[in-house]
């Protein structure tokens, strides 16, 4: 059953029509052998994934080949998750954080980056479009908020985990691995240092 399932996590690059969440009666440690339970994980959780790698990426075959990894892994590793923790959201995020994180270790390596290419998912024309839009748009809205970029990488980090895509402190702390109290020391310093950067370009205009 698993290897169907394989078969059924290779996204288009358009998304399908998503929920805001999770229907309840799904069991997310279902999605590794029920395939209807995949498709409803799939549909509540894509755009928020493809939001998630197009803030961090330029490359639409990237952003693809990172969802379409991240739901297989999903897959892969969905007896291990125990509703008791949390939520499904962070949890696949962290699945996300952890494939971006390999995705840029790996391209230090030519032979690892040649081989990704050449593995690659084909996109079609309008699949690619849609996703240099969506890339475009993260990247625009990243700006509007505050300077996102300007803030050290541990801020930013915890910054777009919550206030972004919506986690609590204690699920951005699980993705990112430090300690509760640093995610909440971060996310303090970060929103300052945006409500600073933001005052001072209102002053400016």
């Amino acid at each position: 059953m698993t290897d169907t399932l394989r078969a059924e996590v290779r996204p288009p690059a358009r998304p399908p029509a998503a929920s805001a969440g999770p229907p309840p009666d799904v069991d997310t440690r279902r999605i590794g052998h029920d395939a209807a339970a995949l498709e409803r994980f799939y549909r509540a959780h894509y755009d928020e994934i493809v939001r998630y790698f197009s803030r961090r990426l330029t490359d639409p075959h990237d952003v693809a080949d990172l969802v379409a990894d991240t739901f297989l892994a999903a897959v892969e590793s969905a007896s291990t998750f125990d509703p008791r923790r949390g939520r499904p959201l962070p949890w696949l995020i962290g699945i996300a954080h952890n494939r971006l994180r390999r995705f840029h270790r790996d391209r230090t390596s030519d032979h690892r980056t040649m081989g990704r290419i050449i593995g690659r998912r084909l996109l079609e024309p309008d699949d690619v479009a849609d996703l240099e839009a969506r890339i475009d748009a993260e990247r625009r809205g990243a700006g509007a908020v505050g300077l996102l970029a300007a803030l050290p990488e541990s801020q930013r980090q915890v910054v777009e985990l919550v206030d972004v895509h919506g986690l609590t402190p204690a699920e951005a702390a699980r993705v990112t691995g430090v300690g509760a109290g640093l995610v909440y020391v971060r996310l303090h310093r970060g929103r300052t240092a945006l409500r600073a950067a933001l005052t001072n370009s209102e002053e400016h205009q």
